[in-house]
């Protein structure tokens, strides 16, 4: 297939092939990987302590373990869909001696509706359909109970394509912003076949998914979902003030987005 001149461009902006990643999530360890939820959930160490938590798209389990050993949380689950990152998981926590860490693809029909906390850390853009996954979360969380959720960035925040560890401003090691109102979802996906082996043909078929996901998606799906809105935290790029409170500013300059429901459903 013949390139285009805008995909020629953006390839010749690609990050030279070795370059180390910028991202947050390939540089996890035991000792950093509960930076993001620490900054974004107020108070997270005691929010944690005690309770019987779900991490839900627990990702290879690092925070699940952390949350044990470094929150002292009573029990952690961790679930997600990818046997390698479950298996990682398993590992891991054998390797710190963290018990009372489990993880699945399934929660075991014993645990359904006992968590005090279920928790979705940096997934919540990346669900097929996040508003079905929200009602599996209440679902799974005691009455009474909290769901907290997570996540950047937004899909018109200045890195909301998920796309800027792959291509870098030409002589910095700094990465492109706003990559997907600059250029065509073809031109994109073209970057990513220098770095990833499968060509989907759209953002959501990617491997992983990627649903557009913008604030005000977010808080639709929010007000639907049964739930009690306790808090919703919206995060400003590079802490600008007033930013989040005016329309289209705050789907441009919010780079994370975090809420607190409730689980008010009876026994």
């Amino acid at each position: 297939m013949k390139l285009t001149l805008e995909e020629r461009l953006l390839l010749k902006l690609a990050k030279p092939e070795g370059a180390p990643p910028l991202g947050a999530t390939d540089n996890y360890s035991l000792d950093n990987c509960l930076q993001f939820p620490r900054k974004t959930i107020p108070d997270f160490d005691a929010l944690i302590r005690g309770k019987k938590v779900l991490d839900y798209g627990c990702g290879p389990g690092w925070q699940a373990v952390a949350m044990r050993t470094q929150c002292g949380a009573d029990s952690v689950f961790g679930l997600d869909i990818n046997p390698q990152w479950l298996a990682h998981g398993r590992r891991l926590a054998e390797q710190s001696g963290a018990d009372r860490v489990q993880f699945g693809s399934v929660v075991p029909p014993e645990l359904v509706g006992t968590f005090d906390l279920v928790l979705s850390i940096s997934a919540f853009e990346h669900f097929d359909n996040p508003a079905q996954e929200l009602a599996r979360m209440r679902s799974l969380v005691r009455p009474g109970g909290h769901v907290e959720i997570t996540w950047a960035e937004p899909w018109f925040s200045p890195y909301g394509s998920h796309f800027a560890d792959w291509a870098r401003i030409p002589g910095t090691r700094m990465s492109i912003p706003w990559m997907n109102l600059l250029f065509s979802e073809r031109a994109l996906l073209t970057l990513r076949s220098r770095f990833r082996q499968d060509r989907p043909r759209r953002f959501e078929d990617i491997e992983g998914g990627l649903n557009k996901m913008t604030v005000a998606k977010f808080e639709r799906i929010l007000k639907e979902s049964g739930m009690v809105v306790e808090e919703l935290r919206l995060y400003a790029t590079k802490k600008l003030p007033l930013v989040t409170r005016l329309p289209v500013l705050r789907e441009l300059l919010t780079s994370a987005a975090a809420c607190r429901l409730r689980n008010a459903k009876a026994s």
